[in-house]
């Protein structure tokens, strides 16, 4: 009967475009195991109206085929018995008579293998896909297979029978200590006292909200169907589960907390969808064991607590919007006359709350629910109650944090210096830059702890010495804290109390001893020690990753009482952000250090300052480029940045680099003058250059570095 032509995927009864959707809904939203609940979220969020199925079922006639007959009730084929109401508050029973169990159609088989289901018959393909789709685990029993009631009990609901049959009597009752119960799946189980049980008059058939039982499954001789909608206590449902180690998709949902309020309709839809697939007829009327009708709840919310712990100011008109789009109706109330005071909108909200919202307890939970709909990345961020301004803290600190990762990247040790030195190892730290007079206490503990540090210096050599003292001679530290010293000015500025201003900032303190390479190193290099090209390059590359450019290095003419020799770190050529270089001998031995001890400190506070973050990237040159070595006789006071001075006023054309690659003093070198040999690199962006080009170029450079550095070319 397929047409020619036909798409396969529409022939079989499946769209092309199908999507399964693979949702995470978490244990407290049991509203949302189902395809209703999710359409319930997708409305609110969307405002798009929800559509429920219309049911529309219509139960048999008074007429049963030509000739006049009484036609039972629901009430008249079945009663239920509710032993235990705390594990079973609400049970729904309905009747279909006449069915034909068989093939499920192509729609209904589709929609179950699409997530996960294995197609059983028609009827018990409708209970899992009704389950599916309101979130109600249903259960059909064979109807003949029931037991026959020889009278009815006390507590029995529905109403007595006109005429003379006896009628099955579904009982919710507990289980005995070491009963058996065959269940669907063949397993025999042992039940205990704890677990609640379906059951007729003489045998159980069904484990409540878990299972039935293979003694009243459908079969291809079934003709009437009894339809099982109840709700379990979740609890009860969750240990049997467990001990029984029987997992089904009804447990999930009952153990989650199915919804008293859906049991009934869902019924409906069953056997509507019954009707639909099967055929029959549905007995008129419904047997509704419900023994203690839950009452509506109702939860009160403050408009006022809504904005307080959500910072944002919203009326209770955009409150009571947002709940009902989530099905959440606030009580009728009167109206608020115009010239009402303003008091008058703090009157609570009463928010009924539908029976399928289980996890809505308390005021908090509708104000969760006000914030998802509003949008909680709306919220205005607000600082803490009695901040100041803004709070820099945290973008300083995470820059400091980066520091620390990239010195220690570059095989540095972390120190922790004490804040309170003495006075005399303050003065190294004073004397040699002239800083302010040092920072005294008041009322100092002892004198090796009487002033606060003017710099770190003092605490990395105290360091470097523990570690040598300890059998730990190569040693890379760096510390990162605040130093004090008093305000340098005409007339100090003083505070009411008359005390002298100070400054606090923090620094960079870098020291290295010992052997450049680990012991385990072989090579030419073996013993070679740290020298202050080893400490001039981890600034260099630091300064490179920290995003710190245009810095220059400005050479000290003669030594100092820390320094041997040491060069100024300038930025611009005019802001110091500090020194390095060697310490004196003399105070190294001071502190028992005989290898050669690198240091440097820098003004931290500078540099956070004046950091570029920015990257710069540049695609790879496409053209080769063309390289000129010159090796130049310089007087010995030329210094490497000299040389690039003269460069940049030079401004050869297309030059991409400046290297220089080696310093040679000695033979055939006269005295006072040295030798210094450059790398000069040309390239042009878009071409190659010709030999002429870069000749040019290149010999006007030279020239220049005669004129300016009285350079001899060798």
């Amino acid at each position: 009967d397929a047409t020619v032509g036909q798409p396969f995927a529409e022939y079989v009864g499946r769209a092309a475009s199908d999507v399964v959707y693979d949702l995470e809904v978490t244990p407290n939203r049991p509203d949302l195991n189902s395809v209703i609940g999710i359409a319930r979220e997708i409305s609110a969020a969307t405002g798009s109206a929800l559509k429920l199925p219309e049911v529309k079922v219509e139960p048999a006639s008074s007429l049963s085929g030509q000739r006049k007959m009484p036609v039972p009730t629901c009430n008249e084929l079945i009663s239920v018995r509710i032993e235990d109401a705390d594990l079973c508050p609400r049970y729904v029973a309905r009747v279909v008579r006449g069915v034909k169990i068989g093939r499920s159609p192509d729609w209904l088989r589709s929609t179950l293998e699409k997530v996960g289901f294995r197609s059983i018959n028609n009827v018990v393909d409708v209970t899992n896909y009704v389950m599916l789709e309101t979130g109600q685990p249903l259960h059909a029993f064979d109807y003949h297979l029931l037991a026959r009631s020889p009278r009815r009990k006390e507590g029995d609901h529905g109403d007595p029978p006109p005429h003379a049959d006896d009628i099955p009597t579904i009982v919710i009752r507990r289980a005995q200590n070491g009963e058996l119960f065959v269940t669907l799946d063949g397993q025999k189980r042992t039940l205990s006292r704890d677990m609640l049980l379906i059951a007729d008059e003489t045998k159980p058939i069904a484990l409540a909200g878990v299972m039935g039982g293979q003694n009243t499954e459908i079969n291809e001789q079934t003709k009437d169907v009894l339809i099982e909608s109840a709700c379990f206590e979740p609890t009860n449902v969750r240990r049997t589960s467990k001990a029984l180690d029987l997992r089904t998709d009804a447990s999930y949902r009952f153990e989650r907390g199915a919804d008293i309020g859906i049991t009934d309709w869902a019924s409906q839809r069953c056997a509507e969808l019954i009707l639909e697939t099967a055929g029959g007829q549905l007995v008129e009327g419904v047997v509704d064991a419900y023994p203690q009708p839950l009452e509506p709840r109702t939860i009160s919310l403050r408009p006022a607590k809504v904005t307080q712990l959500l910072g944002v100011e919203l009326q209770r008109e955009e409150i009571e919007a947002y709940l009902s789009l989530l099905g959440l109706k606030a009580a009728r109330r009167t109206p608020r006359p115009v010239d009402a005071p303003p008091e008058a909108a703090a009157t609570p909200i009463a928010v009924r709350i539908p029976t399928h919202r289980v996890d809505l307890k308390r005021e908090t939970d509708l104000i969760e629910e006000v914030a998802r709909l509003y949008g909680v990345d709306k919220i205005p961020a607000t600082p803490p109650r009695g901040a100041i301004g803004a709070n820099t803290f945290d973008a300083v600190y995470d820059q400091i944090v980066e520091a620390r990762r990239l010195l220690t990247g570059l095989g540095l040790n972390e120190a922790q210096g004490q804040t309170l030195i003495s006075e005399a190892a303050a003065k190294l730290a004073t004397e040699h830059t002239g800083v302010p007079p040092i920072v005294e206490l008041a009322n100092p503990l002892s004198s090796d702890m009487d002033v606060l540090r003017p710099g770190l210096i003092p605490g990395l050599l105290d360091a470097l010495r523990h570690d040598v003292h300890h059998k730990t001679g190569d040693v890379a530290l760096f510390e990162i804290g605040r130093v004090f010293t008093v305000a340098q000015t005409s007339s100090p500025p003083k505070s009411q109390a008359g005390r002298v201003c100070h400054i606090e900032e923090r620094r960079l303190a870098i020291a290295l001893t010992g052997h450049r390479h680990q012991l385990f190193w072989s090579g030419a290099g073996r013993d070679a020690r740290f020298d202050i090209y080893d400490l001039k390059g981890l600034l260099d590359e630091f300064f490179d990753q920290f995003g710190l450019r245009g810095f220059t290095w400005s050479r000290r003419a003669e030594s100092t009482p820390l320094f041997l020799e040491s060069a100024l770190i300038q930025l611009g050529g005019k802001l110091t952000l500090g020194e390095a270089g060697q310490v004196s001998p003399l105070l190294a031995k001071q502190y028992d250090l005989r290898d050669p001890v690198l240091l440097a400190e820098l003004n931290f506070d500078a540099l956070l300052a004046r950091r570029n973050t920015g990257k710069c990237f540049k695609p790879l040159p496409q053209f080769p480029g063309i390289r000129r070595d010159i090796a130049m006789l310089v007087p010995e006071s030329t210094t490497h940045e000299s040389v690039l001075n003269v460069v940049k006023q030079a401004k050869p054309a297309n030059l991409e680099s400046v290297e220089l690659f080696d310093v040679f003093r000695g033979q055939h070198v006269p005295a006072g003058q040295k030798s210094m040999a450059y790398a000069f690199t040309y390239r042009h962006a878009e071409r190659t250059l010709t030999d002429v080009e870069v000749n040019t170029a290149h010999e006007k450079l030279v020239e220049q570095c005669r004129q300016k550095l009285r350079a001899t070319v060798r």
